[in-house]
């Protein structure tokens, strides 16, 4: 409502619903921005996948814009929570531009959402169709993140301020062409497991790449 209230249709409250001094504040900003309220009981209990959800915000799915800055890329990432924590914590290292190459997760299900923390709303989120549509997007410097990577991270320095952290399917990882493409970089951790997930590489990287 702060950050895309063009986008938003309505809010739906339910009956359930207490009223709080938090809950009247977002009444009023709505009120502010010309956005609907609304009670309705019916819908919020069909589309909630959760119990003691009595407020739900009602949005229009909006496409970002390809931007000459720097990125995270995700390629065919299949979890929805993990896109959603990934898009807090790049907010959270002033991040702000996500690219997500297909086929993926949808951007907008209800499970990125919440799992944003709201965090996709101040995000600029571009999708491609394929790896090769993005990398003729734009000339950054281009850092693929693999288990087989060539370098690891911490032992060298980004001079470049328009760069890609590029990171593969939870599962698959990255196609195995682009350790050539350009730096492929190994987050080292102990032989105690195979691999880090995915939103926890995504934010080392993130944080060692924001020292710099």
């Amino acid at each position: 409502i702060k950050n895309q209230p063009n986008q938003v249709i309505c809010l739906l409250l339910h009956s359930k619903l207490k009223m709080s001094d938090d809950i009247l504040k977002l009444i009023n900003l709505c009120k502010e921005k010309n956005i609907e309220v609304r009670h309705d009981d019916k819908t919020i209990n069909k589309i909630v996948d959760k119990e003691n959800c009595f407020v739900v915000g009602v949005f229009k799915k909006f496409n970002g814009k390809n931007v000459d800055d720097k990125h995270i890329v995700l390629v065919n990432p299949s979890d929805a929570g993990n896109i959603g924590t990934i898009m807090r914590s790049m907010l959270g290292f002033d991040f702000r531009n996500l690219i997500v190459i297909r086929p993926c997760v949808d951007v907008f299900n209800p499970k990125v959402v919440r799992a944003s923390m709201g965090a996709m709303f101040s995000l600029n989120v571009i999708e491609f169709d394929s790896v090769e549509d993005y990398l003729k997007s734009n000339n950054n410097k281009k850092y693929f993140f693999m288990l087989n990577g060539k370098k690891m991270l911490g032992d060298f320095k980004n001079k470049h301020k328009k760069f890609d952290l590029v990171f593969g399917n939870e599962a698959s990882g990255l196609p195995e062409f682009l350790i050539d493409v350009d730096e492929s970089i190994v987050i080292k951790h102990s032989k105690n497991i195979d691999s880090l997930n995915l939103p926890i590489s995504v934010a080392i990287a993130i944080y060692e790449f924001s020292k710099n």
